[in-house]
């Protein structure tokens, strides 16, 4: 004969009585757990949904090998270990299967942030490095709506405990809603997936790219403006570093929180602090393009802040390397035009621009012209109007004897030092082009014989 269970309001009655008492038990463990209170054994403290963040003290590093620490990711680590706490939480009476579903829908709202500061610090985060940064993060909402499946699978879990062991009567009403929570968690992480597939499609991206395009090189411009004036002014550097000694005070900090509680949620909070320090130093970048953040200052920012676990957050060169085209390279990167459109420039401005040219003249670019003025008799261009000087004062011999004339009746009339002021003009303008000419030879011996080639034209024409 078959026996039928029949579940009457008796029933419901006595089993919610029977529950108040794991409720309440259930409520006073996750407190004392989340006080650090040494009644709950707390797990080992879970890896970070949101990439590195620091050492189990709270210390913080600007940028990780892996990822960068920031205010988001740093809540998903903290949301990570009070759900591990709360899944090795025992209840007298009530069934593991509770607190383990109940931590891990705790645990995967870490998850649902991590991917959060994911979908921004690869998109937004990256404006001026990616084509199209809106168009990145929109379709990383995709994975957020993802993660959230994990909370609904973890309630799903607990409310099937619920119906187990003591509370086995309850049975028949939370075994068809957790259920129901199982297939609404399955349709969400579907939906996640069709959603990140559908905002990352042609026709969505063709209405981010615009507005990509329209912030980049806003972007990009008032992060020049600013580092720029930086620069001008002198401030950036002191700017920079009054900002780096806040951070490290917050991070140092951090670190003293994180060192003083022996409990992973107490190193939580102490990373929370260290990474808003770290945020409050890269904020320097701004005005100080050879420091903590200067490559990319507003993007930098934007990711120190949220934090990601694939992104590091990138300083500038150092002092006395900073090319001032490196902006508007990374823009042109941005649209296409290779990894470094700008490179011939960027070598003139940070390597020897004539280079090209001496790998072809040869150690003495200008030794051709040196020797061609330091000659004598034929072969140098000077012999001809050295010979007419020379030859003599009158005559069809000597085309210049009418200003050597006059020349020699002024030395006359006024002595010689009438004569060399006269003259003063030319000897000076000799005077430079020879002292050029023998600088750019970059010989002595060189600039030596064209100075004395030239000098000696000089005499003579004192001499006239």
């Amino acid at each position: 004969m078959t026996h039928h269970l029949t579940f009457t309001p008796s029933h419901a009655r006595t089993a919610v009585a029977s529950l108040r008492v794991p409720a309440v038990a259930l409520a006073v463990a996750c407190l004392v757990a989340a006080c650090g209170g040494s009644s709950v054994n707390a797990p080992p403290a879970a890896a970070s949904s949101g990439g590195t963040s620091g050492s189990g003290s709270g210390s913080q590093t600007t940028s990780g090998s892996t990822g960068t620490s920031g205010a988001l990711t740093t809540v998903a680590k903290t949301a990570g270990d009070l759900g591990s706490t709360i899944a090795s939480t025992t209840i007298p009476g009530v069934s593991p299967q509770v607190t383990q579903g109940l931590g891990n829908a705790v645990s995967s709202t870490g998850g649902v942030v991590g991917a959060l500061a994911d979908a921004v610090s690869n998109g937004i985060g990256q404006t001026g490095s990616t084509a199209n940064p809106v168009g990145t993060t929109v379709a990383g909402l995709g994975s957020v709506v993802s993660a959230t499946s994990g909370v609904v699978q973890g309630l799903s879990t607990a409310v099937g405990g619920v119906g187990t062991g003591n509370l086995a009567p309850l049975s028949p009403v939370t075994t068809p809603v957790a259920g129901l929570l199982a297939n609404t968690a399955n349709a969400v992480n579907a939906g996640g997936a069709t959603l990140g597939n559908a905002l990352g499609s042609a026709p969505v991206q063709q209405i981010t790219q615009p507005v990509s395009t329209l912030i980049t090189p806003l972007v990009q411009t008032v992060s020049n403006t600013t580092q720029t004036a930086g620069v001008a002014t002198g401030l950036g550097v002191p700017l920079s570093g009054a900002l780096a000694q806040v951070g490290g005070a917050l991070q140092q900090a951090g670190a003293t929180v994180g060192g003083t509680t022996q409990n992973p949620l107490g190193a939580d909070v102490g990373s929370l602090v260290g990474a808003l320090g770290n945020t409050v130093t890269n904020a320097g970048g701004l005005v100080n393009p050879n420091g903590a953040n200067g490559a990319a200052p507003i993007p930098g920012l934007i990711t120190s802040l949220v934090g990601s676990s694939n992104v590091v957050v990138a300083n500038g060169p150092p002092a006395g390397g900073y090319n001032p085209l490196t902006p508007l390279s990374n823009l042109l990167a941005s649209l296409g035009l290779g990894t470094n459109p700008l490179g011939s420039a960027t070598s003139l401005l940070t390597g020897t621009p004539l280079a090209p040219l001496g790998s072809v003249a040869g150690s003495n670019p200008l030794s051709t012209l040196t020797s061609s003025l330091t000659g004598s008799g034929a072969a140098s261009p000077l012999a001809g109007l050295t010979s007419a000087l020379g030859s003599g004062t009158s005559g069809a011999s000597n085309p210049l004897s009418a200003v050597t004339g006059a020349l020699g009746s002024a030395g006359s009339a006024g002595g010689t030092g009438a004569g060399g002021q006269l003259l003063a003009p030319l000897t000076a303008i000799v005077s430079q082009v020879t002292g050029t000419l023998g600088s750019a030879a970059g010989s002595t011996s060189g600039a030596s014989s064209t100075t004395g080639g030239l000098s000696a034209l000089g005499g003579i024409l004192h001499k006239q």
